[in-house]
């Protein structure tokens, strides 16, 4: 996977190399206080063994994935982006295809996630031919909030069918006709 955009590249984690960049991102509580269980990953072991999850979780899905974030001109990955199958309540797939990202305390409000955001949605409905896609973040994460709003993201409301019951903000984009 290699995705451009005007200041970004999106491409594969490359959990050996990237660990030390990956490590500003899931070493950080700013980020992860936004992430499932909140885990810290402070170690270059413990974020290569996330980054290989994030990999083999991705190739289950053909044209789904988990992508590093990497600044053009610096070479430095600074997020994740990704387009996965939503998980139901029950941690299964729900049947509804998730966009969500993360990214470095150091990175936020210069508009990267949105940059992102928007290469991904383009794939979504162009390349994979998605009907709609999907995000969810917990209702106090203003930033993600505004992402959402800037992408055209429709609010659906609070909803506990997702990630184990967990009391979400839910959106959608669906794709134009």
């Amino acid at each position: 996977m290699q995705l451009e955009t005007s200041r970004l590249l999106i491409r594969d984690w490359q959990p050996e190399s990237d660990a030390p960049d990956a490590i500003a991102i899931y070493g950080d509580p700013q980020v992860t206080q936004w992430i499932g269980d909140k885990s810290l990953d402070t170690t270059v072991e413990a974020v290569q063994a996330r980054l290989q999850r994030y990999r083999d979780r991705a190739a289950a899905f053909p044209g789904l994935g988990c992508w590093a974030i990497v600044q053009q001109d610096s070479d430095t990955a600074i997020g994740t982006i990704l387009l996965m199958p939503l998980p139901d309540r029950d941690n299964q797939p729900s049947g509804k295809v998730e966009i969500g990202w993360h990214l470095r305390p150091a990175s936020w409000g210069h508009g990267y996630a949105t940059e992102a955001a928007r290469a991904i949605l383009q794939l979504g409905f162009t390349t994979l031919d998605l009907p709609a896609i999907y995000a969810v973040t917990l209702p106090d994460n203003d930033r993600s909030l505004n992402v959402m709003r800037r992408l055209g993201m429709t609010d659906l409301g609070m909803s506990d069918d997702h990630y184990g019951g967990y009391h979400l903000r839910l959106f959608c984009r669906t794709r134009a006709v």
